[in-house]
């Protein structure tokens, strides 16, 4: 059986003009045309309806009792709803410069009365075909933007994964061939590399599966502030020890007693990646600044302090979003996931708290602030 075409969907057209007459008129003559049309007849009336339906283009009369047509326009630019929604002003002024007017407030047209509704027509239509030319430019620029981004973040995650992956293989089978030799030379290290490898490996699924809690909204506070039952010193230190080589300096400062309101699992998971990232982007030799302090009754804060690497003001936010790295493309210097703020910043607001990127002098400065729910 042949296809059946799909029905072309109407174009959406709000008019808002306090004249009945005209607006009965033409709302008829552009049912006509093809248009489903919604009348309105007067400003805030339109803007609210421009805020329910959503239209295609708006025609709305200039000369109207408050808010006249150009108030109408301004509040609609206001408005992230209703703002890019095509704007045709129709009026009786007929001067230069209020059509240059009505242009500068943002109108894509400006007709006058009387008009010739063929023209009126033609001049919906010109509008509506460059608004749809544009969308599906848009449309292709962000797919296009989406699959770089896609193939991006798939072959982080290839590499992410494959590469521990690789080494505990790897270490495994030259473990077992050298056994069934009867060596055991070198046994010691590929178990202490695997069991490394392994780690990293253990982090990463974690860090996926913390990812999937976030998005299922599944990681909320507890009722009443907890102790952390871990020597978090003793937990930052094995953090840093895997950035021995590097010779870090690390200045410590961690008060008794701390008590926070998220799980301690999702807690200490956020601690480890602020700490991580810090010992991660400094140089070697340098020094790295930890300081944990309670916050109210049943807070805390961590704030971590790294020199050398800093980031840059415009980026602050913009290295929250999931996947982001400041340093893109396959020949970056560090490897990761690039989901260690997002995971830490998540956490913290699941806690009415937050992660902030501060002004440092000597690097980068971030503060987890968890505060009392009191």
């Amino acid at each position: 059986m042949p296809e059946t075409a799909k029905p072309t969907l109407k174009k959406k057209m709000l008019l808002i003009d306090d004249d009945p007459k005209l607006l009965i008129g033409l709302k008829a003559v552009m049912a006509r045309k093809g248009y489903e049309v919604i009348s309105a007849a007067n400003g805030n009336e339109g803007i609210q309806l421009a805020k329910d339906i959503h239209p295609d283009i708006i025609i709305c009369d200039v000369m109207m009792p408050p808010p006249n047509g150009f108030q109408v326009k301004n509040m609609m630019l206001g408005d992230e709803a209703t703002a890019d929604v095509p704007f045709i002003f129709l009026t009786a002024r007929t001067l230069g410069a209020d059509k240059i007017a009505g242009l500068q407030q943002g109108a894509d047209d400006y007709v006058t009365k009387p008009f010739n509704i063929d023209e009126l027509t033609s001049r919906v239509e010109a509008i509506l075909r460059r608004n749809d030319i544009g969308y599906r430019h848009g449309q292709r620029d962000m797919e296009a933007a989406l699959e770089k981004m896609r193939h991006s973040i798939s072959a982080n995650l290839g590499h992410e994964f494959r590469t521990p992956l690789t080494v505990i293989l790897a270490n495994m089978e030259m473990a077992m061939r050298e056994k069934f030799k009867g060596s055991t030379e070198n046994l010691d290290w590929y178990l202490e590399s695997s069991l490394s490898s392994a780690q990293k490996l253990s982090s990463l699924v974690e860090d996926m599966i913390i990812l999937n809690d976030i998005d299922q909204g599944g990681i909320t506070p507890l009722t009443n502030p907890a102790g952390l039952d871990v020597d978090v010193e003793d937990y930052i230190r094995h953090i840093c020890a895997q950035y021995e080589h590097k010779k870090l300096n690390i200045l410590m400062s961690i008060e008794s007693g701390l008590t926070t309101y998220l799980p301690q699992e999702a807690c200490l998971k956020a601690i480890s990646h602020l700490v991580d990232n810090a010992c991660k982007f400094s140089p070697e030799g340098a020094k790295v600044m930890i300081a944990i302090r309670k916050h109210g009754l049943g807070g805390c804060s961590l704030t971590v302090e790294n020199e050398g690497s800093f980031i840059p003001r415009e980026l602050r936010e913009k290295v929250f979003d999931r996947y982001f790295q400041v340093d893109q493309g396959d020949s970056r210097a560090y490897n990761g996931l690039g989901v260690g703020l997002t995971i830490a910043r998540a956490v913290a607001r699941a806690c009415r708290g937050d992660v902030n990127i501060l002004d440092s002098e000597s690097g980068c400065k971030v503060r987890m602030t968890l505060p009392s729910f009191k």
